[in-house]
């Protein structure tokens, strides 16, 4: 298949090993994976998103501050599917990310992203992930993050990320701190709490949100966990006992969907 006819996804890029790190399109190149679906990934720098997405014709996933359109990552294009527009389908967000894999590309052998009925209590699952684990996480990340940027990339990181945190990132949440040791008490517990529901599915080993297949549930949590395995190894050793070692072992059956193209 020409490259010219796969699926470009959109992603901004590190110094870690692969270049990909950010946990919003870890769960898009799962999905990606994990369907079958051959496609190639563009490599942009943060100021250029807005640009870039606005170009293609992508529709922005929230508003800033000051009420204009804020244009994020990941998105996908893809020109075997021709838009009511005439030009290549263009999909925004994640989770319409993996609607739009589903309902395009079905594949009865791994079976759906969104098995049948379950996308309304999915969209619950990620949104609970959304607010008690990623949120939390955000003191923590912002400055690590910045790190392992480009350099492109920094002062935008920066400029946009200060006013989120109220002060200079390296002083929001310094490794050691007590605001760091609260914060992962914080994410221990929400984990547990995690746990403890999945627990109601029944403790037969099974690490898998919904059964014996993946879903997009288990791709929000092992892009969590991905991103968390690179930004802080050391901290890693910590989570992976989390739970008799339910995160790991969530993240481990997952690996063979991590390829990044």
């Amino acid at each position: 298949m020409s490259s010219d006819s796969i699926i470009t996804l959109y992603d901004v890029p590190s110094d870690f090993n692969g270049k990909a790190w950010s946990p919003n399109v870890w769960r898009a190149r799962y999905a990606l994976n994990y369907k079958g679906v051959p496609y190639k990934t563009v490599w942009i720098e943060y100021p250029e998103i807005e640009p870039t997405m606005r170009s293609i014709g992508a529709a922005p996933t929230k508003k800033k501050p000051d009420g204009s359109p804020w244009y994020t990552i990941p998105v996908i294009v893809d020109p075997s599917r021709i838009a009511p527009s005439g030009g290549p389908t263009v999909v925004s967000d994640s989770f319409h990310i993996a609607e739009y894999l589903d309902e395009t590309y079905p594949t009865p052998s791994t079976g759906a992203l969104f098995p049948l009925g379950t996308k309304a209590l999915q969209q619950l699952f990620y949104d609970h992930f959304w607010k008690n684990v990623l949120l939390q996480s955000v003191p923590m990340a912002l400055p690590e993050v910045i790190k392992h940027l480009n350099e492109g990339s920094r002062p935008y990181w920066r400029l946009t990320r200060e006013p989120i945190v109220g002060g200079k990132l390296e002083d929001v949440c310094p490794k050691g701190s007590e605001k760091w040791d609260g914060v992962r008490d914080e994410l221990e517990k929400a984990f547990g709490v995690l746990a403890a529901l999945l627990d109601k599915n029944g403790k037969d080993g099974n690490t898998l949100v919904t059964g014996t297949h993946p879903t997009f549930s288990d791709f929000v949590i092992a892009a969590f966990l991905e991103a968390y395995f690179l930004l802080f190894p050391e901290e890693w050793q910590r989570i992976r006992t989390w739970n008799d070692g339910r995160w790991e072992r969530l993240r481990d059956e997952c690996a063979k969907w991590r390829s990044v193209h």
